[in-house]
C-alpha cells in the first residue's frame, strides 16, 4: 500500500516559487520542498524505521510479555482469534450465534464493544502467517514503522532528508509510540489511518478534487470502523476549511460526499453497537465536570510529549504555518488539514466521555511532528550563522531538539507481564483435566492474560473458562452498578459446584484495596471448604516488573472429573440486554456445522 499519495512538486514555503510571500521569506529559510515523482522514496525509510521499531519492541520486552500491557490487549487478541477461526470453519453458523459460543469458552471477546477493521487485519495476517504472540507484535511494528515513514515523506517535502530521518526516529522514540506498538492495540493503526486521512483532505483543500475527496472518505471510513475514537474527524472538514479559509469548497458535492459515504457505511454499525460503546464510556453522556477535567488532563500530557522547551517550538510552526498566513488566506492545505486534525482530536475526547488516557493522543503525534519540523526550520532560518546552509542548520537544530526531547522524555518502556501463562500450559497439559472448566479471578488485565494464554495455546474450541467478575458478579464494563451475586460462602460452593469449576486460578497480588466482593468472597468460599478445594500449587506472577512470588494459587475441585456438567449461564444484560446460557460441553460440531476448528496454531 503507498503510504503517502504523490502531491505536486511545487514548494510550499519558499519565496522563490511564490513571489507573494517574499515578506515571509525569512520566516520560512531553510524549509524546501522535495519533488518526490516516482521514486520510492519511502522504502529505505520504511525498511529502516522498521528495523530499529523491532529492535525496540525486543528492548522493552514484548516479545517475551503476555497480553497485560493494558486491560484491552487481551480482548484485541482473543477477538481476532475468534474472526480468525470463523473464517476457516467450513460451514460455519450464524456469526452472533458463533461469538456466543465463543465468549463461553474465551469470555474476553470485544467485537461489538470496537468495530471490525483491525480484527479483519489480523485475522488475515494470522492465517497468512501464525496467531503466534511474535507474529502480531510484527503486524505492530510494520504499522507502527508505516506511521514513521508517512511523517517522515510528508516532512522530507518542507526540509532535507537527513532532518526528516531525524524526526522519524523521534515518533519511534516517543515512549508513549513505544508503550503502545509493543502492545496489541487499536490506536496505532487509528493514528495511521487518520494521519493519511488528514493529508488526504488537505490535498482536496489545495486541488478540490473528486479523487482526493474519495481518497479521504476511504481513509475515514476505515479508522471510523477501527475504533470510535476515528469519529473525531468529523471535526477535521469544517475547521480545515476555517484555517484555510476556502469556503467555496462548501457550496461543492465532493466536500459533502465523506459525510454522506460515512452515514452509508459506518452508520449501520454505531446504530447497532451504540449502547454497547456507551456502557464503557466513563459517564454515559456528556458533561461540563467531564470536560473541565478533560482539558486540564489532555493539555497536561499534550505538552508532555515533547517536554515544555521543544512544546514551544511545536507552537512556533503552527503560527507560522496556519496562524500567520491565515490572514491573506494562503494556509496551504496540509497544513490546515493538520491543525484541523490536532483540535478534532482534542475537541474529541473534551467532550465525549469514553476515558482519560495519554493513549488518545496517539493520532496527534504525526502533526505535532509537522508542526515541530516547521518551527524548527524558522528558528533555524533566523540563526546568525550566515556561513552555514540552510538544510545544515536545520539537521544541526533537529538533532539538538531531538537531545533535548530525549533528556527530558527518552526511555524505553518495559513490558514485563509474565506467569498465565505458565498456569495455562500446566492445565492443559493436565490429561484428567481436558474437560475440566477453569475460573480466573484476578483485575482485568489478570484475567485477560489467561483466557489470552489458554485460547492461544489449545485446539478451539477447548476449555471453558469463566471469569470470576463475570460469573460472580455484574457491573458495568467501567465497574459502575456492582452487584454481587453470592453472598456466602455456601451460596457460592452451591454455584461453584452445581456447573462444576474443576479448577479455580486465585491472583492474590491484587492489592487489597481493589480487591472487589466477589474475590474476597471466593477467597472465603476456598477456605470454608478446604477438604473440597485441594491446592494444585502456587506459581509466581509478573506485573509491571515486578515478580510476586506464589501469587498465582490454583485449587482443584476434588472428585469434578466425574460430575456431569450443568447449566453456565453468562449475564450479559448491562452489554448485550441478553443472558447467554450453555447446557453442558456442547461439541464442536454444533459450533462449526459438521466441521473443526482449525489445530493450534
Amino acid at each position: 500500500m503507498q503510504l503517502i499519495e504523490s502531491q505536486e512538486s511545487d514548494a510550499i514555503l519558499t519565496a522563490e516559487n511564490h513571489p507573494r510571500k517574499q515578506r515571509w521569506a525569512g520566516c520560512f529559510a531553510g524549509i524546501r520542498t522535495l519533488s518526490l515523482g516516482r521514486e520510492n522514496v519511502w522504502l529505505p525509510a520504511f525498511t529502516f524505521f522498521l528495523l530499529v521499531e523491532v529492535a525496540l519492541q525486543w528492548a522493552g520486552g514484548a516479545f517475551s510479555s503476555e497480553f497485560g500491557g493494558h486491560p484491552d490487549e487481551a480482548a484485541h487478541y482473543v477477538t481476532t482469534l475468534m474472526l480468525r477461526d470463523y473464517m476457516v470453519v467450513p460451514w460455519p453458523s450464524s456469526p452472533m450465534r458463533f461469538a456466543e459460543e465463543y465468549y463461553l469458552h474465551y469470555p474476553k471477546v470485544a467485537l461489538g464493544h470496537w468495530p471490525p477493521f483491525f480484527y479483519i487485519v489480523q485475522a488475515i495476517w494470522t492465517l497468512l502467517f501464525s496467531a503466534s504472540r511474535p507474529s502480531l507484535l510484527l503486524l505492530m511494528a510494520l504499522l507502527t514503522s508505516g506511521l514513521a515513514t508517512s511523517v517522515y515523506v510528508t516532512i522530507r517535502r518542507e526540509v532535507c532528508s537527513k532532518a526528516a530521518t531525524v524526526i522519524g526516529l523521534l515518533f519511534l522514540a516517543q515512549p508513549l509510540i513505544q508503550r503502545y506498538s509493543a502492545m496489541v492495540m487499536l490506536e496505532i493503526l487509528l493514528a495511521l489511518l487518520s494521519f493519511l486521512a488528514a493529508l488526504r483532505f488537505g490535498r482536496f483543500l489545495d486541488k478540490g478534487k473528486w479523487r482526493d475527496a474519495i481518497g479521504f472518505s476511504i481513509w475515514s471510513m476505515l479508522a471510523i470502523l477501527t475504533k470510535g475514537n476515528g469519529l473525531m474527524l468529523a471535526v477535521l472538514p469544517p475547521t480545515a476549511i476555517l484555517f484555510s479559509r476556502r469556503f467555496h469548497l462548501l457550496t461543492r458535492l465532493p466536500f459533502w460526499c465523506p459525510a454522506m459515504l460515512v452515514l452509508v457505511f459506518c452508520g449501520p454499525w454505531y446504530w447497532l453497537t451504540l449502547d454497547l460503546v456507551r456502557n464503557a464510556w466513563q459517564v454515559e453522556t456528556p458533561t461540563l465536570g467531564f470536560a473541565i477535567e478533560a482539558i486540564r488532563y489532555y493539555s497536561y500530557y499534550l505538552v508532555n510529549i515533547f517536554g515544555i522547551g521543544p512544546s514551544f517550538l511545536v507552537l512556533i510552526g503552527f503560527v507560522v504555518t496556519v496562524v500567520r498566513p491565515w490572514s491573506e488566506k494562503r494556509v496551504e492545505g496540509r497544513w490546515a488539514a493538520a491543525g484541523a486534525l490536532l483540535v478534532s482530536v482534542l475537541m474529541f475526547h473534551v467532550v465525549v466521555p469514553s476515558s482519560l488516557e495519554e493513549r488518545h493522543l496517539i493520532i496527534a503525534v504525526p502533526v505535532l511532528l509537522m508542526f515541530l519540523t516547521a518551527g524548527i526550520a524558522w528558528t533555524a532560518g533566523r540563526l546568525p550563522l550566515r556561513r552555514l546552509a540552510n538544510d545544515r542548520k536545520v539537521v544541526g537544530m533537529t538533532l539538538a531538539v531531538m537531545l533535548v526531547i530525549g533528556k527530558e522524555t527518552f526511555a524505553v518502556p518495559k513490558k514485563a507481564w509474565h506467569g498465565f501463562g505458565d498456569v495455562a500450559e500446566q492445565l492443559i497439559s493436565t490429561t484428567e483435566l481436558q474437560r475440566s472448566v477453569f475460573l480466573v479471578a484476578s483485575d482485568p488485565q489478570g484475567e485477560g492474560m489467561f483466557i489470552s494464554e489458554v485460547a492461544m495455546r489449545e485446539r478451539r474450541p477447548g476449555h471453558i473458562v469463566l471469569r470470576a467478575s463475570k460469573t460472580l458478579s455484574r457491573s458495568r464494563w467501567n465497574g459502575e452498578t456492582y452487584e454481587l451475586f453470592y453472598n456466602t460462602p455456601e451460596e457460592m460452593m452451591g454455584y461453584l459446584k452445581g456447573i462444576p469449576v474443576g479448577v479455580v486460578v486465585l491472583d492474590v497480588s491484587i492489592p487489597i484495596e481493589h480487591q472487589t466482593a466477589d474475590f474476597r468472597m471466593l477467597q472465603e468460599t476456598l477456605s470454608a471448604f478446604t477438604q473440597q478445594w485441594v491446592p494444585v500449587g502456587s506459581y509466581p506472577l509478573t506485573r509491571r516488573g515486578t515478580e510476586y512470588a506464589g501469587a498465582l494459587q490454583v485449587y482443584r475441585l476434588v472428585g469434578h472429573e466425574n460430575m456431569p456438567i450443568g447449566t453456565i449461564r453468562l449475564d450479559m444484560r448491562p452489554m448485550l440486554n441478553k443472558t447467554i446460557e450453555k447446557q453442558g460441553h456442547l461439541p464442536t460440531e454444533i459450533l462449526s456445522g459438521g466441521g473443526t476448528y482449525p489445530p493450534r496454531p
